[in-house]
């Protein structure tokens, strides 16, 4: 197999590496790692929303958004209220902690967005992006 066949393994390295960089930027701005920003930007545009959509929007499962919402929780940066329509649900909302936090790194992650593209043309960033998702569907 030629290395550029390995790309579970490249995209594993890949992973690892921007995922290393990025916590340590968001860890020192912000005080959280990327899988909390990313909870933090979601609910920058859907605050207020129910575990089940955080989890869908997220792509996490039930007992990975618990423990998010708990370790973001006892940061001061979200809380849980009860749902008015529905008793057993719970929504998760940022508090202004939570707000700033998000916003403060919001910069960074876009960042480092920009530097996985770097030097692609428009339209290799798109087939780029397209593959990414093609593959999320693929093991979705």
């Amino acid at each position: 197999m030629r290395s550029s066949e390995r790309f579970i393994f490249l995209i594993g390295q890949a992973r690892n590496r921007l995922f290393t960089k990025l916590d340590q930027a968001l860890l020192s701005a912000g005080g959280i790692t990327a899988v909390q920003s990313g909870a933090l930007y979601y609910l920058l545009e859907n605050d207020g929303c129910q575990f089940v959509e955080l989890s869908k929007g997220l792509m996490l499962d039930k007992s990975s958004i618990t423990g998010l919402i708990d370790r973001l929780e006892e940061k001061g940066l979200v809380e849980r209220k009860p749902c008015t329509n529905d008793r057993r649900a719970l929504n998760v909302y940022l508090t202004g902690s939570g707000r700033d936090a998000a916003k403060k790194c919001l910069g960074i992650t876009k960042e480092f967005n920009s530097k996985i593209i770097k030097g692609m043309s428009e339209e290799e960033a798109a087939t780029f992006a397209a593959v990414l998702k093609k593959m999320i569907k693929v093991f979705s």
